[in-house]
């Protein structure tokens, strides 16, 4: 018992336990899964997914499944959602740490990889979050097992584990998860001696445990009449992402720029000469390894239009053995104290926040943004409402790792001051921001609407954002700004509901509630007839595809 309370995993699970359990769904992406989870339960259908009541393509159903086994276990919350995906983030952490006492036989070593990590800020920040890429990250790990089983000359083992990571990751998100896991596979004799003395034997057991993976991902789609899934994500959400992508468009090296951010705080902590980077790219097979799983794939998406920032979560431990792999040079330090002057400047100016909001009209650097409208009134009021409690815990932070004679040298207590800052951070987003990304109110005005048998549309694609708060049972029919008048002339009793802004409709709303950085606008269909039509409606970014 003893051992498990100082366990650092736990005190890590415990650090980002709160947000599980307060932070609310955050709209759109995880509003939209709750939403497909939702109908799954509702229809009684669990091999296809829908949203909006079509057969929703996008994403394969593993994560649905999930939920809905959370909901099962615990009622429908999304806190115990949450805490399963952080379970899963968990889950991450000890495949981890196992693979890495694997590769190297070291404990010490496996231990400092399995810091560094759980305190990058990447992967701290999604661990509690609703994502594809969190799961997707346990179904590479597996893989990556498989692929050591096949090294250390257990081919049936290995081929199962490859099979079972291929085929529930092909399940959650798709081909990606063979590119995740398969190039360290692939160049397997730059890092392992058995692929090197036996290349054909190896290369055809990976084949075959990728063959079987893929036939368990094609059992589900043929039994559930899933071939709509197969065409979507490998023509539409893989191949279509990597040559023009149709979101989330961005340069060859936004990856680079980024990236430093995304490992903090070891990007201004590990301190190593030169020598320590060379010799453990050349010489420990635990780096290379690393490199090799890291490196090529982190290319490979540079080179694919769509990037976003999760998509390099199954990269993240290549990069932790690696560092590790330095930090076991007898010239490597960690060094902290840049990393708490950070959160010490961070923590500042979070708890200046309401403040600046206050006098924003009066500040230089913020009056032209509240002039010309960029700094809109929600913004204002989200972040006048944040407590300056939030930046002093930063500051504290920041300042016990500055002045403590060994926390910013040691990897736990840096790795821990990490994961305690983005939770702070999450925790003051749930505070501050959470009432305008919950939309449970809005919701069950729907719900009530249509269970009275009144009409409401929604004007755009919705997302499905308003299915799992409300508890929709019927679909939410969208209109357009082609069809919305006529709807209304036929519907002079009903309602209409949007989360745009950029329509330029002229009449009044009945209702305007924050959302986000906007608002929901609900009107009477008597009233949004009886306005004016605008001349010209700027057109929202409304069908943003799937993430």
């Amino acid at each position: 018992m003893k051992n498990l309370l100082s366990d650092w995993r736990l005190h890590w699970f415990l650090l980002l336990l709160p947000v599980a359990l307060f932070l609310p769904a955050v709209p759109i992406d995880e509003t939209r899964y709750l939403t497909v989870a939702w109908e799954m339960r509702a229809s009684g259908d669990y091999l296809l997914p829908h949203l909006n009541g079509e057969i929703y393509t996008h994403k394969g159903p593993l994560l649905f499944w999930l939920i809905n086994f959370a909901w099962l276990v615990a009622g429908l919350h999304v806190w115990v959602v949450r805490i399963g995906v952080l379970v899963a983030s968990l889950a991450s952490l000890v495949l981890f740490e196992r693979l890495a006492v694997r590769l190297d036989a070291d404990a010490a070593f496996a231990r400092r990889a399995a810091l560094l990590l759980a305190g990058m800020t990447l992967f701290a920040l999604y661990s509690p979050l609703i994502m594809f890429d969190v799961v997707l990250t346990t179904c590479v790990l597996v893989m990556l097992h498989g692929v050591l089983d096949l090294e250390a000359r257990r081919p049936l083992r290995g081929i199962a584990l490859i099979a079972v990571g291929a085929g529930a990751g092909l399940l959650v998100k798709g081909p990606v998860v063979l590119l995740d896991a398969c190039i360290p596979a692939l160049l397997a004799p730059w890092w392992s001696e058995t692929a090197r003395r036996a290349a054909l034997r190896w290369y055809g057991t990976l084949l075959l445990g990728i063959v079987v993976g893929v036939a368990l991902a094609l059992s589900w789609a043929l039994l559930a009449g899933g071939m709509p899934f197969i065409q979507n994500v490998l023509l539409h959400q893989t191949a279509e992402r990597i040559s023009q992508s149709f979101a989330h468009a961005r340069p060859f090296w936004w990856y680079v720029m980024v990236l430093p951010l995304l490992i903090l705080p070891w990007t201004v902590s590990v301190r190593a000469p030169w020598p320590a980077w060379r010799a453990s790219f050349t010489e420990m097979r635990a780096a290379r390894f690393g490199i090799a799983l890291f490196l090529p794939a982190l290319i490979a998406f540079s080179f694919f239009s769509g990037k976003q920032i999760h998509y390099l979560l199954p990269l993240l431990p290549g990069l932790a053995l690696y560092f590790a792999a330095v930090l076991g040079d007898v010239d490597a330090r960690v060094r902290g104290r840049l990393f708490g002057a950070l959160l010490v400047a961070t923590g500042l100016v979070v708890a200046a926040m309401p403040y600046l909001a206050e006098h924003a009209a009066t500040l230089p650097l913020l009056a032209g943004l509240v002039q010309n409208g960029s700094f809109s009134p929600t913004e204002q009021h989200v972040m006048g409402g944040l407590w300056p409690l939030w930046g002093a815990l930063l500051l504290l932070l920041g300042a016990v790792v500055c002045a403590h004679p060994r926390w910013h040298a040691e990897l736990r207590a840096l790795t821990l001051v990490a994961v305690a800052a983005i939770s702070t951070g999450l925790l003051a987003i749930a505070q501050s921001a959470g009432p305008t990304l919950d939309v449970t109110a809005t919701a069950k005005h729907i719900r009530e609407l249509q269970d009275a048998g009144k009409p409401i549309v929604h004007l755009g694609w919705h997302h499905g954002l308003f299915g799992f708060p409300g508890r929709l049972e019927k679909p939410l029919e969208r209109v357009d700004m082609n069809t919305a008048y006529a709807w209304c002339t036929a519907h002079p009793d009903g309602e209409i509901v949007t989360f745009y802004t950029k329509y330029g409709i002229t009449a009044k709303p009945a209702q305007e509630i924050p959302y986000r950085l906007g608002r929901i606008l609900i009107w009477r269909a008597a009233e949004f007839c009886a306005a004016p039509r605008p001349a010209s409606a700027t057109k929202p970014e409304e069908d943003t595809p799937e993430d």
